[in-house]
């Protein structure tokens, strides 16, 4: 062999191992990039699993607490209208409230809120019949023992009230109707009421 070709095959030879080299050293190169891809593309796969578990579980909460908030909503609306129910109730009560049971309340209501026993008593047109002559005398009798004037009078006037009555001294009228005594005193009564029903 010539020399030519001895160092043409030399060349070959060594462009052939420092191909090889090359090609190991890209395929490592590769095998690298590939790992490390794999690697990120792992650690990728891994945050948005933690990312969608910690949503879900965001979420969860969420949807507990409004859960629970309208859970807490409803059964303060329903003890609402329980409470309104039996300020209602009392109200028809003491609308049907018996003769006797009803001179009774009226005679006492009448005598604590008269200031001097002189003034007119308006009612509704339904309990006007209830208002007889005897009640109004029994009725101003208790005032007069009390020093009172005792001249208390049924108006010809009527008004649109759920029972009871309201005096009126000249412009003053005092509001002694059942709605309005419940009203007045709703305040006190309801945590009484919540109490007894919701203890």
């Amino acid at each position: 062999m010539s020399g030519a070709e001895k160092l043409k095959e030399k060349i070959v030879s060594e462009a052939s191992k420092l191909a090889e080299q090359v090609v190991a050293e890209a395929k490592l190169r590769a095998e690298e990039i590939v790992a490390g891809a794999r690697m990120q593309a792992e650690e990728k796969h891994q945050r948005i699993l933690r990312q969608a578990h910690l949503q879900a579980e965001e979420n969860r909460r969420r949807i507990r607490t409004i859960a629970e908030l309208d859970a807490r909503k409803e059964v303060l609306a329903a003890k609402v209208r329980t409470i309104e129910n039996v300020f209602q109730q009392a109200l028809t009560r003491l609308q049907a409230l018996e003769t006797a049971e009803f001179r009774a309340f009226i005679l006492m209501m009448l005598v604590a809120a008269a200031e001097k026993g002189n003034e007119e008593i308006i009612v509704s047109a339904r309990d006007r019949v209830r208002f007889t002559a005897d009640l109004l005398a029994d009725v101003n009798e208790a005032l007069e023992k009390q020093g009172k004037q005792g001249k208390l009078f049924l108006s010809a006037q009527v008004r649109e009230i759920q029972g009871g009555v309201i005096l009126r001294s000249g412009e003053v009228e005092i509001d002694c109707s059942f709605d309005s005594i419940l009203r007045m005193q709703r305040d006190q009564l309801e945590p009484e009421v919540a109490a007894v029903l919701f203890g």
